[in-house]
């Protein structure tokens, strides 16, 4: 039985404020699953987050049910689960858009539910359009979908119920503990236990393509939900890394592992990246952010990048935003239209900025809101030692960030504890924190001994 599996289509994604057509999202999609079509795959699965946010927009449904529809037509059934994009909050009885396909036939949608006990494995029940497993083909899929933080608890308590004379998939909108910076994430350990049961895991949520031995696979993300994916394309050393979508085999007769397994390349709008030191100009009082954007432009010129092309223009070195006014929006449209490119996104991740990010600074135009408010926050971590998080004090102050919106959101206290007790960086606290305390009190011990 031949399986296409892909993750994370995130239709519907919203990129440089529009200015990036959500319409690639919906061709790389469309592409895979002519691929499908073409090679008579016999199932298609989709492992989470289909829809980019769980309010969709007309546009965005009718692409997935172009798609959708077109498989059908063609005969190859489509499993799928939900991530944590595709429902408003992970406990959430809400009907999402997800089951509105699944009601239309356009795809079997799976879900486990839990009570006291433990997970409750139903059938499919066409009648009802729910369940959490369907037999197909000799194969019982079941579809996990997002736990987020107790995963590996619950991904336990579901493999414990699984039958073992059966050759199963097991859908999971999850990945692995070293990589999930918001946890929930499994363990090399977790991953021997569903191995002893399940044939292959279909894995989403990390958009970057990862492959677990030959029976676990999360294929990437079909387009760059956001530009620092295209780094996605890429091993360290240089060399290419396919992303996209995998292609199985699995014999059901088998049933230990597929047969065969491997990741493939679908066509993405080009993300070209270009570094501009500021240093020569970053200070000047006079047409300085007339200079950043003609050497912009320059570089651009001499990297020879294709119209279609995305430039990730990463500023470096140190800009004065005291003495230059850069409107970043307007810097970003000139260098598109004098570079002759579809659209650049100004990078400021690695630039000194001088200036205080405290407050709105009028003279910053185009700098938004949210880097204004992650730089005041950086300014106020930078000022702190921090137990046990040295140099990730960029990766705390994001996560300070993404509280403050939650809270803006009105998210409740419980899910803002789950939030915070999820998060990476509280272990690293604690732990750095505990190991301080031993110390002293060991030192303490033999003071007082001596």
């Amino acid at each position: 039985m031949k399986l296409f599996h892909v993750a994370d289509v995130h239709l519907g994604r919203r990129r440089l404020d529009g200015r990036l057509p959500d319409s690639d999202l919906a061709a790389a999609f469309r592409y895979v699953a002519k691929k499908a079509i073409e090679e008579r795959a016999d199932v298609f699965l989709i492992a989470g987050d289909l829809f980019d946010r769980p309010t969709v927009g007309p546009p965005n449904l009718r692409q997935a049910q172009q798609v959708l529809g077109a498989l059908k037509a063609n005969g190859i059934p489509v499993i799928a689960i939900e991530g944590n994009h595709d429902r408003a909050f992970i406990h959430s009885e809400e009907p999402t858009w997800t089951q509105f396909l699944a009601e239309d036939d356009l795809l079997v949608l799976l879900r486990i539910t839990f009570d006291p006990t433990g997970p409750i494995l139903t059938p499919w029940d066409p009648a009802r359009k729910a369940g959490s497993w369907i037999d197909y083909g000799g194969i019982r899929f079941v579809g996990a979908g997002y736990l987020g933080a107790a995963t590996p608890f619950k991904v336990r308590q579901i493999v414990s119920r699984l039958e073992s004379d059966k050759t199963h998939v097991l859908l999971l909108h999850a990945g692995p503990d070293y990589f999930v910076g918001e946890g929930g994430g499994f363990s090399s350990s977790d991953l021997r236990a569903l191995n002893e049961k399940v044939c292959y895991l279909a894995l989403g949520h990390i958009h970057r393509p990862m492959r677990h031995s030959d029976w676990a696979c999360n294929p990437g993300s079909l387009e760059n939900c956001d530009l620092s994916e295209a780094d996605y394309d890429w091993y360290f050393g240089g060399a290419a890394l396919a992303r996209g979508y995998a292609v199985l085999e699995i014999d059901p007769a088998q049933g230990q592992r597929p047969i065969d397994l491997r990741i493939h390349s679908n066509p993405r709008r080009y993300v070209h990246r270009i570094t501009l030191d500021c240093r020569p100009f970053g200070n000047k009082t006079k047409d300085g952010a007339a200079a950043l954007i003609k050497e912009s432009v320059r570089l651009i010129r001499a990297a020879r990048v294709a119209p279609e092309s995305v430039i990730d223009l990463r500023l470096t070195g140190r800009l004065n935003l005291n003495r230059i006014s850069l409107d970043q929006a307007l810097a970003a449209n000139e260098i598109e239209s004098q570079a002759e490119v579809f659209a650049v996104s100004l990078n400021f991740a690695g630039l000194d900025v001088g200036g205080s990010f405290a407050g709105i600074d009028p003279a910053v135009k185009g700098v938004s809101r949210e880097e204004l408010e992650k730089g005041a926050i950086r300014d106020v971590v930078a000022s702190k030692y921090l137990w046990g998080i040295e140099q990730r004090e960029d990766e705390f102050s994001a996560f300070c960030y993404e509280l403050k919106q939650a809270v803006r959101e009105g998210k409740s206290g419980s899910e803002l504890a789950e939030q915070i007790g999820c998060s990476p960086l509280l272990d690293l606290i604690v732990r750095s924190k505990l190991a301080t305390t031993q110390s002293q009190l060991i030192q303490n011990i033999l003071e007082g001994s001596a």
